[in-house]
């Protein structure tokens, strides 16, 4: 064989920079298999693992098992692993993602918690988002709550429980949005009492200076549903709500009124 022909040289050099590469392969797989190269954080590895497992609890567990598992949840340091599970098939795994998001106030599910409240009939897991939004106080999504609130069709018990959800966004640049809301509902659906008297507790707890003037202009329109109420149905939960209301507010009255 004559070595200097060109098309030997060529296949010593096509043979050597194989024998490179495949050295350079074993170099890497190596490090990969003695666990020299970059490790994950192991507290993230560990956290990942219970969140694989809780699920599967959440899946086939009792409530009692379930219920501890979303308690452990609480105590995590990564909430982000939880979005990655808000479209399982089961309800039970959603809810307790979604009470998890909420625990943890991790702003950046709040798009994924707005959809999921208008995609999903499930009135636990319904209930579960809007509790987890008002936690979020992510003020996209005070226009979705609003739409619920004044959507006669949602679910009754689902209605009476945004108020005091909206309540919570009352110090934040969407408080407007909020007030303009309360307003119109004691308005529009004042033949509602039961919906009014949970408005009234919005109100009641959205009350300050700021916003007196704005409340104290439906003190005639309370004042009336209270005293209805009182006739129909005797001092219960939903006279409480109104006149507890209206007491408030007649505290910021002027002496000369």
């Amino acid at each position: 064989m004559n070595l200097g022909d060109p098309a030997n040289k060529s296949l010593s050099f096509n043979v050597s920079g194989l024998v490179r590469l495949l050295l350079r392969l074993w170099f890497i797989g190596l490090i990969i298999w003695t666990g020299c190269g970059p490790k994950e954080d192991p507290e993230l590895v560990r956290e990942r693992q219970i969140v694989s497992q809780g699920i599967e609890i959440l899946r086939s567990g009792t409530a009692v098992q379930r219920d501890s598992v979303i308690r452990t949840f609480y105590n995590l340091k990564h909430p982000e692993f939880f979005q990655n599970f808000l479209n399982d098939p089961d309800p039970n795994v959603r809810i307790g993602m979604v009470s998890a998001i909420g625990y943890h106030k991790d702003k950046s599910a709040a798009a994924a918690l707005n959809s999921l409240l208008s995609q999903v009939d499930d009135y636990l897991l319904r209930e579960t988002i809007i509790y987890a939004i008002g936690e979020l106080c992510d003020t996209s999504s005070v226009p979705i709550l609003i739409g619920f609130l004044k959507d006669t069709s949602v679910k009754r018990e689902l209605r009476l429980g945004i108020p005091i959800t909206l309540a919570s966004f009352i110090k934040t640049e969407a408080a407007a949005q909020v007030e303009q809301a309360f307003a119109e509902i004691l308005t529009e659906q004042g033949d509602d009492i039961e919906l009014c008297s949970y408005v009234a507790v919005g109100i009641l707890e959205s009350l300050q200076p700021r916003n007196v003037e704005l409340f104290r202009e439906y003190l005639p329109i309370l004042r009336q549903m209270a005293e209805k109420r009182k006739e129909e149905a005797g001092e219960d939960g939903i006279w409480t709500n109104l006149e507890l209301t209206v007491q408030e507010l007649e505290k910021y009255e002027s002496p000369s009124s």
